[in-house]
């Protein structure tokens, strides 16, 4: 009965000390997180990339323009009570593809098509 007891006591013990051992951490909100901050650093204070800088000109220069141009798309857009749903970038998506891209070839899908796990086996 000793034993079980002190088995019972050893668990308690190890338990409550796991879990104030953990709770002395940063802080699981990476913002709070002194490691976590080191290595991705503050957003302020990062300027933005130049993958961002490329995506934010596209999004600017050639996306939204060409998007906006399709009549129901504006009509949607005019309605800001609406739900989001995933199908309005996907027409969106058929729009800018339908203007950009005008022939198969420039869209790639033969050759994506013909590759043997992707596309159909021959």
């Amino acid at each position: 009965m000793y034993t079980c007891t002190m088995n019972n006591l050893i668990l308690a013990i190890s338990a409550v000390v796991l879990l104030t051992s953990c709770s002395k951490v940063d802080g699981a909100n990476p913002s709070q997180n002194r490691a976590l901050n080191s290595i991705s650093g503050e957003l302020e204070n990062k300027k933005s990339s130049f993958l961002q800088n490329k995506l934010d000109s596209w999004v600017k220069e050639e996306w939204t323009p060409t998007v906006e141009k399709n009549e129901t798309i504006k009509k949607k857009n005019e309605d800001e009570s609406r739900n989001f749903v995933l199908q309005e970038y996907v027409d969106k998506m058929g729009v800018y593809n339908k203007e950009h891209n005008s022939t198969t070839a420039e869209s790639h899908t033969q050759k994506i098509s013909s590759m043997p796990i992707i596309g159909d086996v021959k």
